[in-house]
């Protein structure tokens, strides 16, 4: 009988050893196929979702002054007629870079104006800042925190919200962006993202200044890793970063050399918290915190008041969910700071939330719920973090057996579970704040959607082409379209001039504009102005809605029995402004505030009238002499609108102390260079006789 060879056994072992490796190694290769194919149909559909919630009823966007001011830059730009370097105001007092409108201005061009169309364009972008949020949580706790923290920030509906605003439409994207690069140089010390963070930072700023409050976090950045920031590739994209900003620099120091005194005037009130608005306290500002990272609350943008419906209430209870998992992904992060290998990116995400945390905690400025978003992607990682922890608490004694492997499994289930409730819930309540925006509720906070300004101007359209109507006279909150107010919104839709008109019919010096040889077609957005017009014409349209926008037809300046005197001869000032007539109490009585008219027609408007901003002024002094007892300034029509033929007829509130007689000197002066309008006499006012009693 052959013995067996002394190696037999150990090489029959050996053999059955490395077939059993394989078949691990082969079940562990299917298993992590299966996994990769898992996430990746999971991102799939976070990034659906995404798009979803913030692609449905592109209309209903909210669209006032800032929206209104952006989206009308962009369409000059798209069409090429403006290359603005600088754009619109903010509530510091500097002025924000045009780069927005510019970024705005992309599908513009592409669909000629579409606002729709750039509804879709904001939604591609935050669908980016959600894919960016994955390969962030994926770089600090691998794919399941990347998972998490993506839905997070899909479905969260606050950041929903402001990822369809116009003005704030790239800010969550570049904080994403600047996190996964800080991360890359902190952490993983990659020589490229050195250069690329302060170019991104630059690219930042320049979308708006709020970008300000997340400069501690680019501290934070440097000061956990000082060294690896300190290499020639970030000071090459310093500069880089420097000359992407020297054309905004450029522009902002002329703009601050030609007004210094005033800018200097209103930093200094905004620095000392007295910029004319009530600064919110410290507790107010973490309730917007507590607000935008627990997702709830948004039925209030809706306008629901105590009308809680049954996804109000399933929000409010989704609020201590997301709540307490961003608690415990604190807690987390604060055990990771004993671990050698995790201290460094811990001490990076607490230093990131940290700054923008101080800075809008003590900062002298009026902090809105949208500068809270420069915190963000840190409640959806550190949400991410504490859902996935139980996860990663039974990773961590790497499982082998059957068990186990179930265990981890059932416990990848009930996480997803838990989120995919979120995601419901934040969801429907999306949903359900759109329905309730669509049905007319929360105008008041929300104000009147795109939809609805489209809706009734397309009305005005008809209706004037039907009438025969060369310009359409709107009623709106606010008077300059480049300046503030809805006239922005309605200006940047039908064009202005000569289309669409804007004055000021309400306050203190309430005014009428009409033709004086045809009809005017009014669309009224002001309530309160209804009654005024349905006295002096006749109602053609109303909009549908709880505060529904109408149109009124009102008759030519020449067949409006409005009583004034007519002066003998007009007094025509060489802008091309004439002031033909007045209308004056009689009696008038000394020491009450009393109701003046004063009746302009626009002749020939001058070439830089419209330039020049002019306004009217109004002294009343004492007859014989330059000593002035009272003055009231203002005229409702703005210059850039005059149009040949308006008859405006302007009304002041005027208080003269003592009784005598007087002269109303009444003229126009430029609020851009201060330079009064002239009279053929050589004059600068026309003067008024004036007679005040006891």
């Amino acid at each position: 009988m052959k013995k067996p060879h002394p190696g037999a056994h150990s090489n029959l072992g050996t053999k059955c050893l490395f077939m059993y490796d394989s078949k691990m190694v082969k079940t562990l290769s299917v298993r992590r196929s299966a996994l990769f194919t898992f996430y990746r149909l999971a991102m799939i559909g976070v990034l659906l979702v995404t798009v979803w919630l913030r692609w449905m009823q592109p209309g209903l966007v909210e669209f006032k002054y800032d929206e209104a001011h952006i989206f009308g830059m962009a369409q000059e730009i798209a069409v090429g007629r403006a290359w603005p370097l600088l754009s619109g105001g903010t509530s510091i007092g500097a002025p924000r870079s045009a780069l927005d409108a510019y970024i705005l201005a992309l599908p513009l061009a592409l669909t000629n104006g579409s606002p729709q169309a750039a509804i879709i364009w904001l939604g591609m972008l935050g669908a980016l800042a959600v894919a960016l949020t994955y390969l962030l949580g994926r770089l600090i706790g691998g794919r399941m925190t990347g998972l998490l923290a993506a839905l997070y920030m899909a479905a969260n509906p606050w950041l929903a919200f402001y990822d369809r605003k116009f003005w704030a439409h790239i800010q969550v994207t570049f904080s994403v962006l600047l996190f996964v690069l800080a991360w890359q140089v902190v952490v993983q010390n990659k020589r490229r993202s050195r250069f690329w963070f302060p170019v991104v930072a630059a690219l930042q700023l320049l979308t708006h200044v709020l970008a300000l409050v997340q400069a501690l976090s680019w501290l934070g950045a440097f000061i956990i890793a000082p060294r690896r920031w300190w290499r020639k590739e970030t000071g090459w994209g310093a500069l880089a970063g420097l000359a992407l900003m020297s054309p905004y620099f450029w522009a902002l120091g002329r703009r601050f050399a030609a007004s210094g005194a005033s800018a200097a005037a209103q930093a200094g009130r905004i620095a000392a918290g007295d910029d004319g608005s009530v600064l919110q306290s410290v507790a107010a500002r973490w309730q917007l915190a507590w607000q935008l990272f627990g997702g709830d609350r948004i039925f209030e943008l809706a306008g629901a008041g105590q009308r809680l419906t049954g996804w109000d209430r399933s929000l409010l209870w989704g609020r201590w969910l997301a709540l307490a998992m961003i608690a415990a992904g604190f807690l987390r992060l604060l055990l990771w700071l004993k671990d050698d290998r995790r201290r460094t990116g811990a001490g990076l995400l607490l230093l990131w939330g940290l700054g923008p945390a101080l800075a809008l905690s003590f900062g002298p400025l009026t902090v809105y719920l949208q500068y809270w978003t420069t915190l963000l992607p840190l409640p959806a990682l550190l949400f991410a973090l504490g859902m996935s922890w139980p996860l990663a608490l039974i990773h961590a004694r790497r499982p082998t057996n059957a068990p186990a492997s179930r265990l981890s499994g059932g416990v990848a289930l009930l996480t997803l579970s838990l989120a995919g409730a979120l995601l419901i819930i934040w969801g429907g309540a999306w949903i359900g704040a759109l329905h309730r925006i669509d049905a007319g509720f929360g105008r008041q906070t929300f104000g009147r959607p795109l939809r609805t300004w489209q809706a009734a101007l397309s009305t005005a359209n008809v209706q004037a082409a039907k009438l025969r109507v060369q310009q359409v006279k709107v009623l709106v909150n606010g008077v300059d379209p480049g300046q503030n107010g809805d006239a922005a919104a309605v200006a940047d839709l039908i064009g202005n001039p000569p289309y669409a008109r804007f004055l000021q019919l309400s306050g203190q010096n309430p005014a009428l504009l009409l033709h004086a040889d045809q009809p005017s077609l009014y669309l009224s957005a002001r309530s309160d102005m209804n009654g005024m017009l349905e006295a002096l014409g006749r109602e053609v349209w109303r909009g549908a809605g709880a505060e529904p926008m109408r149109l009124y037809l009102l008759p030519p300046a020449s067949e409006m029995s409005v009583p004034f005197t007519r002066l003998p001869e007009p007094a025509v000032f060489d802008v091309g402004m004439a002031l033909v007539g007045f209308a004056f109490p009689e009696p008038w009585a000394s020491n009450r505030p009393t109701t003046a008219t004063l009746v302009w027609q626009v002749i020939t408007p001058a070439a830089d009238a419209g330039n020049r901003n002019f306004t009217a002024f109004n002294h009343i002094v004492r007859a014989g002499t330059d000593d002035k007892v009272a003055q009231v300034d203002g005229l409702a029509l703005l210059s850039r609108d005059w149009w040949p033929g308006d008859v405006l007829y302007q009304s002041y509130q005027v208080t003269i102390p003592e009784a005598g007689r007087f002269e109303w000197l009444a003229g126009l002066y430029s609020q851009t260079d201060g330079g009064r309008a002239q009279l053929p006499s050589g004059g600068d006012a026309a003067s008024l006789p004036l007679a005040v009693g006891e």
